[in-house]
């Protein structure tokens, strides 16, 4: 689902399941649905268009804060000695390993989003991708 006006703003199609729905105007609305294939009862939850685009908008600023943070590291190091030098290379695989897992989550954010208690919150339940969709986000 894109977050630009347009077709794809207030419907959605599932992979495993398919809901028919709009986004709430303001906030965001939970629904249960069963799933045709495994039977799960399953609760969605559905954010207005202007939260998706603000969850994106964290995501992305996240991510590029933490790519500099390891930007710096990288740069210390020619500088750091000793003790110094593995807080250095350590603050370098932090950073860049938290900016991709942060750009990664950013493709698949559109602000629905299966809740369970895991930390990409799909658990096998994952959304068609629409026409448009750049193919680095696509398998």
């Amino acid at each position: 689902m894109s977050t630009t006006p347009g077709a794809f703003v207030t419907r959605r199609e599932w992979l495993v399941l398919p809901v028919e729905g709009e986004r709430p105007e303001r906030g965001w609305e939970d629904r249960r649905v069963e799933c045709p294939a495994c039977g799960r009862a399953l609760t969605l939850r559905v954010s207005s268009l202007a939260r998706a685009r603000r969850r994106q908008k964290v995501l992305r600023w996240a991510s590029v804060a933490w790519l500099a943070v390891a930007v710096l590291c990288g740069l210390s190091m020619a500088f750091a000695g000793g003790g110094l030098l593995l807080l250095v290379q350590f603050g370098l695989v932090l950073g860049l390993t938290l900016a991709f897992t942060l750009y990664m989550r950013l493709g698949v954010e559109d602000g629905v989003s299966v809740r369970w208690p895991t930390l990409t919150r799909m658990r096998g339940h994952m959304l068609r991708w629409p026409p448009g969709t750049p193919r680095r986000w696509q398998p």
